[in-house]
């Protein structure tokens, strides 16, 4: 089992704590889901346009179902309030002071890719290896680095990889898809824009791949000098 743990500390109020508890192996979230579930839960509510779900057999959105709970305790939180936000992980913790939404904006992207969602799902090497706070250039070179991996898993296997990342566009075109989605599933679920606010922050790291050129890749060569000789 693997676990984060995110505490946020307020100037007023209680501490708020979240543990993520997952599957060492498939990264799927353990955590109980409660019940019963909310309507803006529901998957055909605000339901996003690329998504392959069936509300049949699955009649909840997964990450909405999967946290509930986090939507219960900031309904009230200002997008702008102050927060000391403490991340524990396996490998070591990690601390800022940083407005609520950007500590949510961490956390929310746990929950996205590990809830079940089947477009969120490919960001999981990412949560193994989970870095709170990461920049703009961090995020760039962790999506860099686990697509190409990925790559060459898929090569080992049989099946056709994508050096010239064509495929990575077209990946986070369909995150951005999600996170509008699911920005207007949270708008029937709090009042307060803390947790929208943290996807909107999220699609702007989306936005970064969704305009991906080969200037992007350009960019990181010269930390690999030692490689090209």
């Amino acid at each position: 089992m693997i676990s984060y743990r995110y505490r946020f500390k307020f100037e007023k109020g209680p501490e708020k704590v979240f543990e993520i508890k997952l599957d060492e192996d498939s990264l799927n979230i353990q955590n109980t889901i409660p019940a019963p579930l909310p309507e803006w839960a529901r998957l055909e509510v605000s339901k996003c346009e690329n998504c392959p779900l069936s509300q049949d057999s699955i009649p909840f959105c997964p990450t909405a179902a999967s946290i509930v709970g986090l939507t219960h305790s900031f309904a009230e939180v200002m997008s702008i309030e102050p927060a000391e936000v403490i991340v524990e992980s396996p490998a070591r913790n990690y601390y800022k002071k940083v407005p609520a939404q950007q500590g949510l904006f961490s956390l929310l992207g746990i929950y996205m890719a590990t809830s079940g969602c089947p477009v969120t799902q490919k960001l999981r090497p990412m949560v193994r290896h989970h870095l709170p706070f990461s920049s703009g250039p961090e995020t760039i070179y962790r999506v860099l680095t686990m697509y190409l991996a990925a790559q060459y898993y898929r090569m080992r296997k049989g099946l056709p990889p994508d050096w010239e990342l064509k495929d990575l566009i077209r990946f986070y075109e369909d995150i951005k898809k999600v996170n509008v989605g699911f920005s207007n599933r949270l708008r029937q679920a709090v009042k307060q824009e803390s947790l929208t606010n943290a996807v909107v922050m999220l699609d702007t790291l989306a936005s970064l791949f969704q305009h991906f050129s080969k200037k992007s890749v350009d960019s990181l060569e010269g930390l690999f000098k030692a490689y090209l000789k």
